[in-house]
């Protein structure tokens, strides 16, 4: 897809609603697709049915737990097929405080995360710049509006495009 065509698809993982509109609407803004998705469990199930370019995950996220979600998208959960990642797209957590450690999101499987409070002005480019690099490492992946335009009427696919 072309640069100036491409809008990447974020998913923001949240259950705290001020969060959820504030990214939705900021990232909107700022050149993306955004989906919201407020359960851990129902983010397991979406990733059966659609891809994303960029997953932001709320660190406060209550039920499984942000920690526990990240660790089954990567595969590394107690629950998780061994050595079977859901996605490898780029996954950040949004630290629910500035105090937070972001080691155990690290640990967990997150590529990166972000500490509050957050300037859309500064997070629009550096999401951007995070697909990017992303991508020119995958060269061959398509963009999950790409998969989402190719993908078959039935259930499971290739993220490859293949």
């Amino acid at each position: 897809m072309s640069g100036a065509a491409f809008r990447p698809h974020v998913l923001v993982v949240s259950d705290d609603p001020d969060l959820s509109a504030f990214l939705a609407e900021g990232l909107t803004y700022g050149g993306f697709w955004a989906s919201v998705v407020a359960s851990a469990i129902q983010v397991l199930e979406v990733f059966r049915l659609r891809g994303f370019d960029l997953v932001l995950v709320d660190g406060g996220l209550a039920g499984l737990g942000a920690l526990e979600l990240v660790r089954r998208l990567r595969g590394r959960g107690d629950r998780a097929a061994p050595g079977v990642a859901r996605t490898d797209v780029p996954l950040w957590l949004v630290l629910d405080r500035p105090d937070a450690m972001p080691d155990d999101a690290l640990a967990a499987g997150a590529d990166g995360v972000l500490i509050p409070p957050l300037d859309l002005d500064e997070l629009a480019p550096r999401l951007h710049a995070i697909i990017a690099v992303w991508r020119a490492a995958h060269p061959d992946r398509l963009s999950a509006d790409e998969l989402a335009q190719r993908r078959p009427s039935g259930d499971g696919w290739d993220e490859s495009g293949a």
